[in-house]
C-alpha cells in the first residue's frame, strides 16, 4: 500500500467482550426455556444472552401489557432492542416464524444455529461448545489467579442440586445450573474443583444467602470481571416472578439485561421473602452519591406480568411497614422494549445494558479508498482460547471517530439487521457487521492484528438504500454541492457562507448562462470583482464577534478565488483575465485572438482582479450548493458530539419512480455508548433566494421522500429570510401530513435567520425577535430534532402550539380507541 492511499488518522475504540446470544424460544414450552437457561450456564457471557419470545399468539399474561403489535413484530423489536451476534433457534423454523432467512452465504453461516448444533463432538475429543468460548476456560483462570491460594476468608461459591421443578426453575433464571448431558458433565466437575463449591438444595434458605451476596454461583461466573454499563437509572430492583410461568421466566431473564442490580422473588415465597425485602428497601433509601440536590436512592418493585399485582401487594402489606416516604416503587408492568423508540418525544426510552472486559482506544491510519482498510489491534481474553468450533470466540466493537473536517468515513450507521446484504455497509467477508454499538469484529483465535473495512459516507448511503431496492446516484447539482463543502474544508469551513454579502458577490462573478426559445443558449464566462469590491463586503463582516477570520487570504487558500491581472486588449477593448502564472509580456487576446504587450508603463492597482474558480463559478448560488452546505452545517452543530453522516443530492429510483433530495443524512444523537435507536435519516430541499422558492412540486416531493422512507424528518431549507404566504401554506400541509404519518416524519423549516447566524439557534432567535423570540422565551431549550420540527413550524410556519400537539399525539389517541374498540367487540 502506497503512502499516497492513506487516509487522515482516526481514533478507534476497540472493547472485548463474549459473543451474545439470542436464544429464540416459545414463551410456553417451558422445557426449553430451561434448557437455554442452563445452557448460558456454560457460556462465556451467558447470562448475557437475551431471549427473543417467538409464538404464533400472544400469551393471555402477556396480551393486557403488549401493544397492538402482531407476534412477529414483537419478536423482531425483542432482537432490534438486544442486538444478539447470533440466533439459535429452540425449534426448527423459529426463523422463518419471524421472517428471517438463512441465505447460503458466509454471514448466515457465521450468524445462524439451531439449540442442538451448539455442542461439538469430535472423535477422541471432549465435547465443546461450537460457537462462544467454553466456561471452563474462565474456572482455570481463575483458579491460578485466585483460588489455588488460601485466603484469610474463603467465599463460598454454590451450586445446586435437583429439587422441585418450580423451585429448581428460579434458581436456573436466578442463579443458574448445568446441563444434564453427560457430553459437558465435565464443566460441572471443573467448576467444583476449581471453587471448592458446596452443593445446596434449591430452597428459600439457599436463596436468603445468595440474595444477600454472601455466595458465588455460576451465572455469576459467566459475567465475572466485567464492566456492565447501563443506560437506564441507578436505583435497585425486586423481580417477583413466577417460575412456573415461562413468559415470567423470559421477562426476568431478560430484565436483568437492560435493568441495575436486580434481586430475583419467587412469588411462592413471597411471605418468608417480606423481611428480606424491607431490608433491602431501607438499606437502599440513602442519597444518591455525587448528587448535589438531595435526591435519594429508592428500590423498584417490579411485579411479573402473570401475577396479579393488586394480590402480591396486599400479600407484601409495605404500608404497614412503617417504610420511609417514597422509598420504594411499585411497577406491575413491564418496560415495552419491543417498540420502537419514538421519534414524538426527547426521550428515547430504554436501552440494553453492555457488558466489556477488556478496552483499548488507539489513533490509527487507515488506507485505501475503495475499499477501506483499517487494521487495528484485537482485544483478547486474558484466558487462553483454543477454538474447537466452527464459529467465533469472542468479539470486538470497534468504534471509530474522525477528528478531522472531511469524513472520509461514515460515522452514524443504521444497525445491520439479521436480513441485510452482505454489501452493507461495505462487502466484506461475513466475520463482520455493524450495530448500534459499533463495527462488531468475530474472532476465533487470540491474534494481534485483524482487518476491519469501512465505508465512506456516499458508499454506505448508496449500499444502505439499495437494500431497500432504492438505486441511488449523486446528481449534478449534488456533486456541485460535494465539491463546494470539500473546497472549504467540511461543513465546519462552510461557515464562510454564513454572510449573505459573500455568496451574493459570489454568485455575481460566477458563469451565468442564458437559454433561448429556439433551444439555442448563450454561456458567459466568469467575471470579476476588484480588491476594493472584496474589501468593501468583508471589512464589516470582519468586525462582527464571529467574523475576523473571513478574510481574502482564507477565500482564496481555500479555493474560492483566485487572483489575476485584467488589462483591455488594445485592439478589440475586451477586458481579458490572467491568472499570475499565465502573465507575460506578450497577451494574446480570448475574443480576438491578437497579441498585445502588457501595459508595463501604464500599470495600473485596479488591473488586479479576483474570479471564482471551480464549483464556485457554477450560476444559481452553486447549484445551491451553498444553501446545502449551510443546512448540513447547522445540522451538525446542534449538539456537541453527534455524528452525521451524509451525501449530498441524490437521484433515487425505485418501484413508484423516481425522486430526488438535496441532501441525505444521519444523525445520531447520542454518539458515545450503546445507542437506543438507529440515527435519524434526515432529507430535504434546500433553496436560495427565490421569491417564491418552494413550489407545489417541492412541497410534493418532500411527502413523496417521507413515504419512500417512512420516519425521516424531512428538512425545507432556504437562504431568504423570510418565507411568502404561499410557502407557508405549503409547507403547513406538508407538517399535517409528516406528525400523521404511522412513522412520522417531521418537517423541520429553516430559513436564512437560521442559516447565517453565528452561535448557537437560541441566540440566534433570541437576535431576530418576533415569532422566534416569543418561542424561545416561552420554552429556551432545544433537546432534539423532534424539538426542532416543533419550534420551526411554530416560530416560521405560525402554527399554535396547541395545533402541533394535536397533530404530534393524534395518532397515539385514535390508537387507543381502536384498541378499545377491538377489545369491545371480544
Amino acid at each position: 500500500m502506497r503512502a499516497s492511499d492513506s487516509l487522515s488518522p482516526v481514533t478507534v475504540d476497540i472493547t472485548l467482550r463474549p459473543i451474545r446470544l439470542g436464544f429464540l424460544v416459545d414463551p410456553r414450552d417451558i422445557a426449553s426455556i430451561r434448557r437455554v437457561m442452563r445452557i448460558a450456564s456454560t457460556m462465556w457471557g451467558g447470562v448475557r444472552c437475551p431471549m427473543i419470545p417467538v409464538m404464533k399468539r400472544l400469551p393471555t399474561s402477556w396480551s393486557s401489557n403488549q401493544s397492538p403489535a402482531q407476534p412477529r413484530q414483537i419478536s423482531q423489536g425483542y432482537i432490534r432492542f438486544f442486538e444478539p451476534d447470533l440466533l439459535v433457534q429452540t425449534k426448527l423454523g423459529q426463523l422463518d416464524a419471524i421472517g428471517i432467512s438463512q441465505e447460503p452465504s458466509w454471514s448466515a453461516r457465521q450468524r445462524f444455529y439451531d439449540v442442538d448444533d451448539l455442542i461439538r463432538e469430535d472423535h477422541g475429543m471432549a465435547a465443546d461448545l461450537n460457537v462462544g468460548t467454553n466456561i471452563v476456560h474462565i474456572y482455570r483462570q481463575l483458579f491460578t489467579d485466585e483460588f489455588q491460594f488460601q485466603k484469610r476468608l474463603d467465599p463460598q461459591i454454590l451450586y445446586f442440586s435437583e429439587g422441585l421443578a418450580n423451585d429448581t426453575a428460579f434458581f436456573e433464571a436466578s442463579f443458574g445450573y448445568f446441563p444434564a448431558d453427560e457430553r459437558i458433565a465435565y464443566i460441572q466437575r471443573n467448576y467444583q474443583q476449581a471453587f471448592s463449591a458446596e452443593l445446596r438444595p434449591p430452597s428459600f434458605e439457599t436463596w436468603l444467602e445468595l440474595a444477600g451476596g454472601l455466595a458465588g454461583f455460576p451465572l455469576f461466573y459467566t459475567e465475572r470481571g466485567a464492566s456492565i454499563h447501563h443506560a437506564g437509572q441507578i436505583n435497585p430492583s425486586i423481580f417477583i416472578f413466577d417460575p412456573a410461568s415461562g413468559t415470567d421466566l423470559i421477562d426476568f431473564w431478560n430484565f436483568r439485561l437492560f435493568t441495575h442490580d436486580v434481586t430475583p422473588v419467587n412469588v411462592r415465597w413471597l411471605e418468608q421473602s417480606r423481611e428480606f425485602i424491607l431490608s433491602s428497601i431501607r438499606d437502599n433509601h440513602r442519597l444518591l452519591p455525587t448528587n448535589p440536590n438531595g435526591v435519594m436512592i429508592r428500590t423498584a418493585i417490579h411485579i411479573a406480568r402473570s401475577l396479579n399485582a393488586d394480590a402480591v401487594i396486599k400479600r407484601l402489606d409495605l404500608l404497614a411497614a412503617g417504610l420511609a416516604e417514597r422509598s420504594f416503587s411499585i411497577q406491575g408492568w413491564y418496560e415495552r422494549i419491543w417498540q420502537e423508540p419514538k421519534v414524538d418525544g426527547q426521550i428515547w426510552g430504554t436501552a440494553a445494558s453492555t457488558a466489556s472486559f477488556r478496552s483499548r482506544k488507539v489513533q490509527l491510519t487507515p488506507s485505501g479508498n475503495d475499499p477501506i482498510s483499517l487494521r487495528f489491534p484485537v482485544q483478547t481474553p486474558n484466558f487462553k482460547v483454543h477454538a474447537r468450533g466452527n464459529g467465533a470466540s469472542f468479539v470486538n466493537v470497534v468504534k471509530v471517530r474522525q477528528y478531522h473536517p472531511i469524513k472520509a468515513i461514515a460515522e452514524a450507521l443504521p444497525a445491520a439487521t439479521f436480513d441485510s446484504r452482505d454489501t452493507y455497509p461495505v462487502r466484506s467477508s461475513g466475520d463482520q457487521f455493524v450495530s448500534r454499538e459499533g463495527y462488531v469484529t468475530f474472532h476465533r483465535y487470540a491474534l494481534e492484528d485483524s482487518y476491519l473495512r469501512l465505508a465512506s459516507p456516499k458508499q454506505a448511503i448508496q449500499s444502505w438504500l439499495k437494500a431497500s431496492d432504492i438505486i441511488a446516484v449523486p446528481s449534478d447539482a449534488g456533486r456541485v454541492a460535494e465539491q463546494v463543502i470539500a473546497s472549504v474544508g467540511g461543513l465546519n469551513g462552510s461557515r464562510i457562507f454564513s454572510e449573505k454579502t459573500i455568496i451574493e458577490l459570489l454568485d455575481k462573478m460566477a458563469r451565468s448562462r442564458t437559454e433561448w426559445k429556439d433551444g439555442s443558449a448563450d454561456e458567459y464566462s466568469d467575471k470579476t470583482a476588484t480588491v476594493q469590491d472584496w474589501v468593501k463586503v468583508l471589512s464589516p463582516i470582519k468586525k462582527k464577534s464571529f467574523g475576523q477570520w473571513k478574510t481574502l487570504d482564507r477565500l482564496v487558500s481555500d479555493g474560492l478565488l483566485q487572483l489575476g491581472l485584467a488589462p483591455r486588449c488594445p485592439h478589440c477593448t475586451q477586458e481579458n483575465w490572467y491568472s499570475l502564472d499565465d502573465v507575460g509580456t506578450q497577451l494574446s487576446c480570448a475574443r480576438c485572438i491578437k497579441s498585445y504587450p502588457f501595459p508595463q508603463g501604464n500599470a495600473d492597482q485596479k488591473l488586479f482582479k479576483y474570479r471564482v474558480v471551480g464549483p464556485f463559478a457554477t450560476p444559481g448560488y452553486a447549484r445551491g450548493g451553498y444553501a446545502v452546505a449551510l443546512t448540513l452545517r447547522f445540522i451538525e452543530d446542534l449538539g456537541g458530539m453527534n455524528e452525521l453522516t451524509y451525501a449530498t443530492g441524490l437521484e433515487l429510483s425505485h418501484a413508484k419512480g423516481k425522486s430526488e433530495t438535496d441532501f441525505f443524512g444521519w444523525y445520531r444523537e447520542d454518539g458515545f455508548g450503546k445507542a437506543a435507536r438507529d440515527p435519524i435519516t434526515i432529507v430535504g430541499e434546500c433553496k436560495s433566494f427565490a421569491t417564491e422558492s418552494f413550489k407545489p412540486k417541492d412541497m410534493t416531493r418532500l411527502c413523496e421522500l417521507g413515504a419512500l422512507l417512512p420516519g425521516s424528518y424531512l428538512v425545507a431549507a432556504c437562504l431568504k429570510g423570510e418565507l411568502s404566504q404561499a410557502e407557508i401554506k405549503g409547507l403547513r400541509a406538508v407538517a399535517k401530513w409528516g406528525w400523521t404519518q404511522v412513522r412520522p416524519s417531521p418537517l423541520i423549516v429553516l430559513t436564512g435567520t437560521e442559516l447565517f447566524g453565528d452561535g448557537p439557534l437560541s441566540h440566534i432567535w433570541e437576535e431576530a425577535g418576533g415569532a422566534r423570540a416569543d418561542y424561545l422565551n416561552a420554552n429556551r431549550d432545544f433537546f432534539d430534532l423532534t424539538t426542532l420540527a416543533d419550534a420551526t413550524q411554530q416560530a416560521i410556519l405560525g402554527m399554535s402550539s396547541d395545533d402541533v400537539a394535536s397533530l404530534r399525539y393524534k395518532r397515539s389517541r385514535s390508537r387507543a380507541v381502536k384498541r378499545a374498540r377491538a377489545t369491545e367487540q371480544n
